[in-house]
């Protein structure tokens, strides 16, 4: 009498564990496949030209109180906002850039090219002590245009921070000079009171000047806020000025680029050919290398 083997079902674990481990010999020709479709899409659906708008605008740093005339009254009075180098610095810090990237309204049609060649192309070119050029790349002279609309916003936010800063603390200081002033000018007229009414008629008008240590003082403040007057008059933001006249178009040819990604990707399907002829996957012998569905 034969007695059959009880049949079971496969265990759901160990099935998972087999397509796992298959999935992990063939990794390398699965991403290969990957690569060879992206490849083959670019070079097959990408036009051959792609047009290039290159524009440039003159960033003129403003200019707000030095630091060392806030603090120690020496020193030029006036100095830039940002230094071109700390400038450019800013331009190519990637945050920056992805900013830029975010906040320019990109035209639908240009927008996905615009946003890379923005990334890539954007540069600063320092010019003299408070100009520098900005020059970048976009799919269309809208975007060229937004993409520097979006620069003078941040930079506008990051400079005008700094500017605001320096003219309160200018009026700050005004203010305080002039209640200075006022306290002295008054002390002044309380003592030449004082004076005159307590010497002769003669002998006042003889005398030339009856607190001098106090008129100097005076003397000095009113200078000072003179100078911190007019270093508030003299601060100004930054400006940035867009060169209609050099928006230059250019066609970018990607025919070379596109010819080697078919010659690449033909190399990657004849490897791949290659290797499956040349090591032919191993049969399991017997009963090792597959899962175990009965036991008896």
């Amino acid at each position: 009498m034969e007695h059959q083997l009880p049949s079971t079902a496969p265990d759901a674990g160990r099935v998972l564990k087999f397509i796992a481990s298959m999935i992990w010999k063939s990794k390398w020709l699965i991403a290969a496949a990957t690569a060879l479709a992206a490849a083959m899409a670019f070079a097959l659906i990408t036009p051959g030209k792609v047009e290039i708008w290159n524009g440039r605008a003159i960033l003129t740093i403003g200019s707000a109180a030095a630091n060392e005339f806030l603090a120690q009254q020496s020193g030029p009075a006036i100095s830039p906002i940002e230094t071109p180098r700390r400038a450019i610095a800013r331009l190519s810090n990637p945050t920056f850039r992805d900013q830029i990237i975010k906040q320019a309204a990109f035209e639908p049609a240009t927008a996905s090219i615009s946003r890379s060649m923005v990334a890539s192309s954007l540069r600063g070119i320092a010019l003299d002590e408070r100009r520098i050029a900005i020059e970048l790349s976009a799919g269309s002279t809208a975007d060229v245009q937004s993409a520097f609309r979006a620069i003078a916003a941040e930079i506008g936010v990051a400079h005008g921070a700094i500017l605001d800063r320096q003219i309160q603390i200018m009026e700050n200081r005004i203010e305080a000079d002039k209640r200075r002033i006022a306290f002295i000018e008054k002390r002044i007229d309380e003592l030449n009171d004082r004076v005159s009414k307590t010497m002769p008629p003669q002998e006042n008008e003889q005398r030339s000047s009856p607190v001098p240590p106090i008129l100097k003082i005076w003397n000095e403040l009113q200078a000072l806020l003179r100078d911190d007057m007019m270093v508030k008059r003299l601060s100004e933001p930054s400006v940035l000025h867009i060169e209609t006249d050099k928006l230059v178009m250019t066609h970018r040819s990607i025919e070379r680029l596109r010819a080697s990604l078919l010659a690449g990707a033909g190399m990657l399907v004849a490897m791949i050919v290659l290797t499956i002829f040349v090591n032919p996957p191993k049969r399991a012998n017997g009963g090792s290398g597959r899962i175990d569905l009965a036991e008896r």
